[in-house]
């Protein structure tokens, strides 16, 4: 248990980094607040999914999110074309 919250924490921090990345604009939100925002959401989720699917798919699924939102943002923002 220890170990799955350890991982929804990094993954949390690293998540909170990459969405203040590829949020366009000025943020008003401090590097601090927004890893904060990012490790408390990612520990929903991680969570909720646990309890619903297992351990495995709670700190895979939302590493899917994640590269599903990257993937999305980046192609509406003119990121470089995907290959085919």
């Amino acid at each position: 248990m220890i170990g799955f919250v350890l991982g929804l924490l990094i993954q949390g921090a690293i998540f909170g980094v990459v969405l203040r990345a590829l949020i366009p604009g000025e943020q008003q939100w401090s590097v601090g607040q927004t890893i904060g925002a990012g490790v408390v959401g990612w520990l929903v989720l991680g969570f909720v999914i646990r309890a619903l699917l297992g351990a495995i798919f709670g700190l895979l699924i939302p590493l899917l999110i994640l590269g599903g939102a990257y993937l999305f943002i980046m192609s509406r923002r003119g990121g470089t074309a995907r290959r085919r």
